[in-house]
């Protein structure tokens, strides 16, 4: 299962299904607290005192016990999430709420709501996604959605990690691309997150500018108008950042493939542009958002080997791709 949704898993959305069908959507954004009892998320992570292993079972075994390490366990079925070592400190899934909570209320007159939360692979991960009003980045009705994912392990294998992304989190799949997508801020379970709620809320508030920084952008290279020169030039400029230099006559099969690789890149980046351009006008900020468009539904896609759709899809957000979509639009800024 691409999700890794399991059978003592949930999730709750809002307003609209997620590609799996699975899930509970309401009708409206609800508040933290109710999203974790919709999506069955009110359990706690019990510790043990110690962990004891058996050995040589039968007449003559040994049971060996350690108190550096404990066994995190849920507290409704007591599945087992992980061993981790005895100053691990779990961060409970009503914490999470808190926190989901508290950035809420701080951004109460910008309209900040809870998107989706969930859990995967039997609450091992978690998650509360936090949604702020869509904003038209260009004035010309370019809308983008801005999202805030916080995101938790119950097995040791990542700490608290706080997220801004443009995914929708919905399952593994979007769990895993929002953090290999995304800079945020990450706390450990050493910690006392509760001491750190006003620091977070902070990290809120600066999220929020770094989103107004970036429409005030994407508005600036909307007012640069593009002619086709100026358009190739900079897709041109893109391939050569993220590949070197194209050649002109191939003498290999390995410059054969660059070749029909940037032929295909620049076949893709017109068109996206050619039908973007209808409705926002031929402008920098649409000859950008066509380039990152091909970077990560076409090139991404030739990295990896599988036929199915929704894998290509999620692998378009890994960290090369990430990196050579903050390339392009570096090389679009270049040009202002």
């Amino acid at each position: 299962m691409a999700h890794e949704i399991n059978s003592n898993d949930g999730l709750v959305l809002a307003d609209k299904t997620a590609w799996h069908g699975l899930g509970t959507v309401v009708s409206s954004a609800p508040n933290p607290f109710a999203a974790l009892r919709i999506a069955g998320m009110e359990w706690d992570v019990l510790e043990s005192e110690t962990i004891t292993g058996t050995f040589n079972v039968g007449a003559e075994q040994i049971k060996v016990g350690t108190d550096q390490s404990k066994m995190l366990v849920r507290s409704d079925d007591y599945t087992v999430l992980g061993t981790v070592g005895a100053d691990y400190q779990p961060i409970q899934n009503s914490t999470l709420a808190e926190l989901a909570y508290a950035f809420r209320k701080a951004g109460e007159d910008t309209g900040v709501q809870v998107e989706s939360a969930g859990s995967i692979r039997g609450g091992r991960k978690v998650w509360m996604l936090l949604r702020a009003p869509s904003i038209d980045m260009t004035g010309t009705g370019d809308e983008a959605v801005p999202y805030l994912m916080l995101g938790n392990s119950h097995d040791g294998t990542m700490a608290l990690r706080i997220l801004p992304t443009s995914i929708r989190v919905v399952c593994s799949n979007t769990f895993h691309a929002a953090l290999r997508s995304s800079a945020g801020w990450s706390l450990r379970h050493t910690l006392n997150i509760a001491d750190r709620v006003e620091l977070l809320v902070g990290d809120l508030r600066r999220w929020q500018a770094k989103i107004e920084e970036g429409r005030e952008l994407a508005t600036r290279m909307a007012t640069v108008q593009v002619n086709r020169k100026a358009v190739l030039d900079l897709w041109a400029d893109v391939l050569t950042k993220l590949d070197g230099k194209i050649p002109v006559n191939a003498s290999n099969g390995w410059e054969a493939r660059k070749v029909e690789h940037a032929t295909q890149f620049l076949a893709h980046a017109t068109q996206v542009f050619d039908q973007e351009s209808q409705q926002h006008g031929a402008n920098l900020w649409v000859a950008a958002n066509a380039a990152t468009n091909a970077i990560q539904h076409l090139r991404a896609g030739w990295a990896v080997r599988t036929k199915d759709a929704q894998q290509r899809a999620y692998a378009a957000w890994d960290g090369t791709t990430a990196t050579a979509t903050t390339k392009a639009f570096d090389a679009a800024l270049a040009t202002l």
